[in-house]
């Protein structure tokens, strides 16, 4: 997708080229990636430099990934399918669709191929040689994902570790019959993330917890400690175990025999990784931002592999914001920053997803997800430091704002998977101290925020990740910045699963929620003051600027009228966002930006041509 600079006045619009590019993977085994964000995805084997590409039939990337001396086998979303790449013809061919699931997570090579899917957590059976597809069904039907898989071609077993609750199980392919093995620290834990098995050692890694957990068969089992959040990736090398955890990006080292943990190295901070090898010589990873890393005893050393030959690709972008003459664009593990008038771009690898941007200034701060993160963008000197996380269970930041009079920056967020609620951060911009206030609306996680003097008006949604939702109605609230305190809840609307973006224009509170409806209120008195509806696919961000209100949907730029009709003043987007779609604006001038994909050249004429005073 591209970005796209719109004065509004003039009705002109220029194209700055593509918004957010990278080299983003998903999954990664033994020399072979697949990308993550470009529709189809691809797979590309690696090695000193990208030796063989090809896409895939469909999918905008894939977690599971196995291979065989003859094929690398690929499980893709957003529809869970599973490709076949033939390594020595070339060509490419699908198992089809596992059933209604939407993700395949992953993927285990025993005596046939097994996948682990979401949100059914289930496990499927697909055979190479025949091609049929058996379903196997949900080795434990409370779970929604089997989130790791591996297969002990020794006893004819699959190991299955599930997500939201986190269980290990073993599951037989022949009978169907299935076995909790009893773990009781995993009562505390949302995911069994990884899994290794290597003779009588089986390893498993936990999320949020950050447990590696040894079973010996025979023995007790051992729990590690590791003071991660999340570990990604296991390997097994005799009586050693190998594993890597976020949100440090640390490769840790333990012994069985003696139960030392050691932090061997952090080959690149704060990154995800997306698969582990070990060898004679070392230990070898790729990371979730597209770099290959090798740790050799002494010596660390990292390779981007997109100087390697791996194509970057555009991917939908994440969040925008505009800061002085720059405006920031964000991806998977990276931050792109346009300057328009040069015009130029440059890349940032960061943490994560910036979910959320927002200008101070003279800097702009970023809400990561995983793990909400908060980072800082200052463009003098073109760095981005971290400032912190927002921890306890928040997860996945949902809005962003600035309060200039406070100069508090504040972000809403929902939790992690498996548990319902939110929090709102506070955090002092001359100080990057955050404050968490956890579950303001209880079972509701927070998803909008808009800011009145001393006052943020705070919207909610009853999405929670991994979860049913426990109420079908959202809220309206306001939290007091000064006494840091809630103030008031309301229920403006009935059956609203989310509030989508909420702004202040001309002294009331207008909003927009997921399913259209658009609304303005006095949320202090509390009084609904105008209720409309916008008919579009996905409902966006509202911003005011120059004392207009605008609200971005996946295909236009809509300007909100006071009587809440909306005219649409840039159409043909067809975006394709990873949020909510957003827009962003240039404050002084009242210019906006947005992003998608190329604009026919008759609707760039007809905008240019326009006379400025014309309302279209």
């Amino acid at each position: 997708m591209d970005l796209y600079h719109f004065e509004p006045v003039g009705r002109v619009i220029t194209a700055l080229g593509p918004a957010v590019t990278g080299t983003p993977l998903t999954g990664a085994n033994s020399g072979y990636v697949v990308t993550r964000g470009l529709a189809p995805c691809a797979v590309a084997e690696i090695g000193p430099r990208v030796r063989r590409r090809v896409s895939l039939p469909n999918g905008h990337g894939g977690w599971g990934i196995a291979l065989s001396d003859e094929a690398v086998f690929v499980g893709t979303y957003p529809t869970a399918n599973v490709h076949r790449w033939d390594l020595r013809s070339g060509a490419v061919t699908s198992f089809g669709r596992l059933g209604e699931e939407e993700y395949v997570f992953a993927l285990a090579l025993g005596h046939r191929l097994y996948a682990g899917t979401y949100p059914g957590g289930k496990v499927y059976e697909l055979d190479d040689a025949s091609g049929m597809v058996r379903d196997l069904g949900s080795p434990l039907p409370a779970a929604t994902y089997v989130r790791a898989l591996a297969a002990d071609p020794d006893r004819s077993l699959i190991h299955v570790g599930t997500g939201c609750p986190a269980r290990l199980l073993t599951l037989d392919p022949a009978t169907g019959a299935t076995q909790e093995l009893p773990i009781l620290e995993l009562a505390g834990e949302d995911f069994v993330y990884a899994l290794a098995i290597a003779g009588d050692l089986v390893a498993c890694g936990t999320e949020p917890g950050g447990l590696l957990i040894v079973l010996d068969r025979g023995t007790p089992y051992q729990v590690i400690e590791t003071h991660e959040r999340t570990i990604d990736t296991i390997a097994i090398d005799g009586r050693i175990v190998w594993c890597t955890g976020r949100p440090s990006g640390s490769l840790f080292r333990y012994d069985t025999a003696t139960g030392q943990l050691d932090r061997v190295c952090t080959p690149l901070p704060g990154q995800e990784t997306r698969s582990l090898a070990v060898d004679a010589d070392g230990v070898s990873g790729i990371s979730g931002g597209g770099q290959s890393w090798r740790w050799s005893g002494q010596t660390t050393t990292v390779i981007d592999l997109g100087q390697r030959g791996l194509p970057a690709h555009v991917e939908p972008p994440q969040s925008v914001c505009t800061l002085g003459d720059e405006v920031l664009v964000g991806g998977n593990f990276g931050l792109c920053v346009h300057r328009p008038t040069e015009p130029s771009m440059r890349r940032y690898v960061v943490d994560g997803e910036p979910k959320a941007m927002v200008s101070t200034g003279d800097a702009a701060y970023l809400a990561l997800y995983p793990g909400a993160g908060i980072c800082r963008y200052e463009p003098q000197t073109e760095t981005i430091s971290q400032i912190g996380k927002i921890g306890g269970l928040s997860n996945r930041p949902r809005d962003i704002a600035w309060s200039p009079e406070l100069d508090l920056v504040l972000v809403a967020t929902r939790n992690q998977y498996g548990h319902r609620g939110g929090a709102l951060a506070v955090i002092t911009a001359a100080t990057g101290t955050i404050e968490r206030y956890d579950d303001l609306l209880e079972d509701h996680a927070l998803s909008a925020l808009a800011l009145g003097g001393g006052t943020v008006i705070i919207g909610s949604e009853t999405i929670a990740d991994g979860l049913e939702p426990a109420t079908a109605n959202a809220l309206l609230a306001g939290f007091d910045l000064l006494e840091r305190r809630l103030r008031w809840t309301w229920r403006p609307l009935a059956e609203v699963t989310q509030y989508t973006s909420l702004a202040w224009h001309r002294n009331l509170l207008y909003g927009v929620t997921r399913d259209g409806r658009l609304f303005a209120a006095a949320p202090e008195t509390p009084q609904l003051v105008a209720l409309g509806h916008i008919d579009c696919a996905e409902p966006g961000r509202l911003i005011e600027v120059d004392d207009r209100l605008y609200l971005a949907t996946e295909d236009a730029i809509l300007q909100v009228e006071a009587d809440l009709s909306t005219t649409e003043i840039l159409t043909g987007l067809a975006s394709e966002w990873h949020n909510a779609p957003q827009l962003a604006a240039n404050p002084t001038t009242g210019d906006l930006y947005a992003c998608g994909r190329e604009l026919p050249a008759a609707a760039s004429a007809m905008l240019r041509c326009m006379p400025p005073n014309t309302t279209p």
